[in-house]
């Protein structure tokens, strides 16, 4: 073997092995999900391979092309030369010329005036382009300090292909966390929407009910909520989800009233495939979809009875069995039910299972229709009323009184959810530029005959004046009450009064501190 030959096989044995090294260094970056470690590892295999003694990695938003991110290895023996001013230098060039560079004089390239003296040992200088589907998020630059050795063809050939590979793995690895930021923010933002807090109402009742949640929330009993439609049932099973220790886990929901017997079943415990004409494939029921997290059943006395002794079961073993199938399924589900109707009632009329029924009624929390807390009405409309003025986008800044004391007066069959609709008709309803809600607005049902609200009986004002004067005195203390966070001296400062009338209204009128 000559020696043209003998070095054609060095240089093979070379390639084979710097491949084998990227190859390693590849299959090690496909482990990890985190930018910054994926960084750590392309920096310290670049500089193996290349026998570099500082290297950089400098990631740019795709949009405005300003630096994101920046990693530095250094050689602490050779100084600190790969400094910002240099790695901005270096990588300005490939952004500018869309290619990568090597140069052994790198004031030749960037011009004396730019380099400045302590640069002026630099042996080599490599910069890649990071590329990611035609756009550069990056660049990687390295230095050789040794006199005795230059970046090559073979430096820069490998930190290519490096480069070429890597940019994919920094690409996934930004989306993941971003994704993964984005789950944070969106739990976070679940949360904090069904807060405990964020229930409104600050009536006897309300608070009753509260005390109750507090020492439900924290535990993974079943709970059986009551209550009639429009009273929040669902907010509160999301709340005491939310709230609780199964917070991490899926919140499933399924209104027992809207599915046939068939249907449910299979919703419920799924089924395999074949089970029955139309089963093309397996389906997971929501018993499995809830795993790990709460179930939420809504008007659980429509169930029928031939589902409810398979729902009994579920609950009592843990363990589902889907329609078709011969194996059973473990389960950990937490059962929050809901009825509109008094349940114990149904177990008295056979219409529902006496033994289900103490399964789900470990704690029972029955919540108030809105005729049986007027306190809040006032505080409720409010709330209501600005979140529709920003939904349609109008400058109503209030109620008349006269309008609270109607809402105040009126049965409200449909409760919460009713009086939502009502605020939420009157903003749209209103002329553009009316800042102030007047009773015209008010559906006919709840709108009172005007000139019973007006008539002067005997020199005296007649019982709706009253009515309505006492509406406003309660609509601006509340309003001062919450503006202060509830401070009754604060409040009592605004409104200028002495605390003990403060005091004194609060408890004509009800308010109590939520």
């Amino acid at each position: 073997m000559n020696a043209t030959e003998n070095q054609q096989l060095q240089n093979l044995q070379q390639q084979i092995e710097d491949y084998e090294r990227l190859l390693s260094v590849l299959q090690s970056l496909g482990s990890s999900l985190e930018v910054d470690a994926i960084l750590r590892q392309i920096i310290e295999a670049a500089l193996s391979l290349c026998n570099a003694q500082q290297g950089a990695i400098m990631l740019f938003d795709p949009d405005s092309q300003e630096i994101a991110k920046t990693l530095i290895r250094q050689n602490q023996d050779k100084g600190e030369l790969l400094d910002h001013y240099l790695n901005t230098l270096l990588s300005g060039w490939v952004l500018d010329n869309k290619a990568a560079q090597m140069t052994n004089d790198v004031a030749a390239t960037f011009g004396a005036k730019q380099i400045k003296a302590k640069y002026q040992s630099i042996t080599s200088a490599l910069s890649v382009p990071l590329e990611w589907r035609g756009e550069i998020i990056g660049v990687l630059n390295l230095l050789s300090l040794d006199v005795n050795h230059r970046f090559g063809e073979r430096e820069l050939r490998l930190m290519k292909i490096l480069a070429s590979q890597c940019a994919q793995f920094i690409a996934n690895a930004k989306l993941h966390e971003e994704m993964f930021a984005e789950t944070n923010r969106l739990r976070k933002e679940i949360r904090d929407k069904y807060q405990f807090h964020g229930i409104i109402g600050h009536s006897p009742k309300m608070q009753e009910m509260f005390a109750l949640l507090e020492r439900v929330i924290p535990t993974e009993g079943r709970v059986l909520l009551e209550g009639e439609s429009g009273t929040g049932k669902e907010l509160v099973a999301r709340i005491i989800h939310y709230g609780g220790p199964r917070k991490d886990g899926p919140f499933v929901a399924i209104d027992c009233g809207a599915l046939p017997a068939n249907l449910m079943e299979s919703e419920l415990f799924g089924y395999v495939k074949g089970a029955f004409t139309g089963a093309m494939r397996d389906k997971k029921g929501l018993f499995e979809e809830a795993n790990r997290g709460s179930l939420f059943l809504d008007e659980i006395v429509n169930m029928p009875l031939e589902v409810q002794a398979k729902f009994l079961r579920a609950i009592q073993e843990g363990e589902i069995r889907p329609v078709g199938s011969t194996q059973v399924r473990k389960v950990d589900v937490r059962i929050i039910a809901a009825a509109s109707m008094n349940l114990r009632a149904q177990v008295e009329a056979g219409k529902f299972r006496q033994d289900l029924f103490y399964r789900l009624n470990v704690v029972n929390v029955t919540l108030p229709a809105l005729r049986e807390r007027k306190e809040d009405i006032a505080v409720l409309a409010n709330y209501f009323l600005k979140k529709m003025v920003k939904k349609h986008n109008r400058r109503i800044k209030s109620f008349k009184p006269e309008t609270v004391a109607s809402l105040e007066n009126y049965a409200w069959p449909g409760n919460v959810r009713e009086l939502e609709n009502v605020v939420e008709r009157m903003v749209i309803l209103a002329e553009p530029k009316i800042e102030l809600i007047t009773p015209e607005l008010l559906p006919s049902d709840i709108r009172p005959p005007i000139l019973e609200s007006v008539t002067m009986q005997h020199g005296k004002p007649s019982p709706g004046v009253k009515t309505m004067k006492d509406a406003y005195e309660k609509m601006i203390l509340l309003e001062a009450l919450v503006k202060h966070n509830w401070n009754q001296s604060a409040a009592a400062r605004e409104l200028e009064v002495d605390e003990k009338s403060v005091r004194y209204k609060m408890q004509k009128f009800g308010i109590i501190k939520p």
